[in-house]
């Protein structure tokens, strides 16, 4: 048989369901990847994750063309054009069979569904997989048979129902059957034009690269997970999700090499690696939502009374959160990181956040749209769902009148001020019990803005807002 392996979000060989099915059931293998700079554009993809998605098509491409398995890129003008390309390969290249995994979205529902009917109608079978979540999306369900909209019941029905035969992922790939292909990604023109001033030496590509980081995390910083997570200055944390992002590495082989540090246990053992599984199992809770209410991947929110928000906009403020010049140094700091690095500490995310939806009552969608466009680890379902959290228009959200104060977020996450020095460099000459609020005086002297709104007046705005909306 000849199949053929469509790669979306799954750029890796370990724990790939749809290529190793491939491979098990065919003799010759190819594989193909849709490259749509309108479609990503459309998307919000930051500069920055094409930079690291090309990278990784280039690494990908060496690995299977040692398995004899070709991989060729097709420019496509977007998803309704991809029935079509995928369509015409397979015909062309008298392909029995074409496997891929799934995706989450609606764009990309639809997308799927208009290719298989093509292919139906070429007679060329298909096939496809959740490589991304541990349980088949929807499938997980409440006592009333409704699909989960808080995180800790949901958690709990995942432990319950889960096998270890879930994670039966190791897989020793063999050589395939030459094909008569070449793979193009070499020649391939990406028209990749970097606009984006991230240091991508933080971000090496390849599936190695992402094994290493997980393998080191949970031999040398997992067991501190639960109390360094917070900090933003200590390396605490795992920094794989642009990894898991692309799908160059697995949630099920993280959650495989997790419990392996943790006797297999999921409640117990070291709160830092059980800690660590609930993140991988809240990118699941994410995706469900996302599949199980289609409204929260169309720019709605998950609470119907929150479009009833009155949300102002002040250009000035926007700019000011852009470029980390609120005058808020945590605020700053959080929003220049993620210019530095592509990438924010995930407290910090939750901070900036919520300082942007309660105290500056901007729509979330901006702020979602924004962390889209420059997170090198941007996945749709996840940024949807923080964003939502933080602005409590989400599932499973934070009260409307929980509003974090930045400078209390500061005082207790960064004490010394450290992780403000670094990315707030005018202000590395104060002291701690300066420069998480530095007075008028030290502003003037560090040539550092002050606030731009107060933050006792907005979070009065903010709670006011909402019990409009909600009465």
């Amino acid at each position: 048989m000849k199949s053929l392996v469509w790669f979306r979000g799954d750029l890796r060989l370990d724990d790939n369901p749809a290529l190793r099915n491939a491979c098990e059931n065919s003799e010759e293998v190819s594989a193909v990847f849709l490259f749509s700079p309108k479609q990503l554009n459309l998307h919000n993809e930051a500069n920055i994750k094409v930079d690291f998605l090309i990278k990784n098509l280039v690494l990908l491409e060496k690995k299977l063309n040692d398995l004899n398995i070709c991989l060729t890129i097709i420019e496509s003008e977007g998803f309704s054009f991809d029935k079509g390309y995928i369509s015409n390969l397979a015909a062309k290249s008298n392909i029995d069979k074409v496997f891929w995994n799934n995706q989450f979205g609606e764009d990309e529902l639809h997308r799927d569904l208009q290719v298989s009917e093509a292919l139906a109608s070429n007679k060329i079978n298909y096939e496809s997989f959740d490589d991304q979540v541990v349980y088949k999306p929807g499938t997980l369900k409440t006592g009333q048979g409704n699909p989960y909209s808080v995180f800790t019941p949901f958690k709990r029905k995942w432990i319950e129902f889960f096998e270890m035969d879930f994670l039966d992922i190791d897989y020793l790939y063999q050589k395939k059957s030459k094909t008569d292909h070449i793979s193009n990604v070499d020649a391939f023109n990406f028209n990749f034009n970097q606009t984006h001033k991230a240091d991508m030496d933080l971000w090496p590509a390849g599936e190695e690269e992402a094994i290493a980081r997980l393998q080191n995390f949970l031999k040398d910083k997992a067991i501190n997970y639960s109390k360094d997570r917070n900090d933003p200055i200590i390396d605490g944390t795992s920094r794989i999700s642009p990894y898991l992002a692309l799908g160059i590495i697995s949630s099920k082989r993280c959650i495989l090499e997790a419990l392996k540090h943790n006797n297999f246990e999921f409640s117990s053992g070291h709160i830092g690696i059980t800690k660590w599984i609930d993140e991988i199992v809240w990118r699941e809770f994410y995706k469900n939502i996302m599949f199980s209410f289609s409204k929260v991947s169309k720019g709605q929110p998950f609470q119907d009374y929150s479009k009833s928000i009155k949300w102002r906009f002040d250009k000035d403020e926007f700019d000011a959160w852009k470029k980390g010049k609120t005058g808020f140094p945590i605020i700053d700091a959080a929003m220049r990181q993620l210019l530095h690095e592509g990438w924010m500490h995930n407290r910090l995310r939750m901070v900036v956040a919520m300082f942007f939806t309660k105290n500056m009552l901007h729509d979330w969608r901006l702020g979602e749209e924004y962390f889209m466009q420059n997170l090198i680890d941007g996945d749709f379902a996840s940024n949807n769902g923080g964003w939502q959290w933080s602005s409590s228009t989400g599932t499973d959200a934070a009260p409307y009148f929980r509003i974090f104060n930045p400078i209390t977020q500061s005082t207790n996450f960064d004490k010394e001020g450290l992780f403000i020095k670094k990315y707030v460099p005018e202000l590395k000459d104060l002291d701690k019990s300066v420069i998480h609020n530095p007075p008028t005086e030290h502003r003037k002297y560090c040539k550092y803005p002050m606030q731009i709104l107060d933050l006792k007046e907005s979070r009065l705005r903010a709670i006011e807002a909402f019990k409009t909306a909600k009465n």
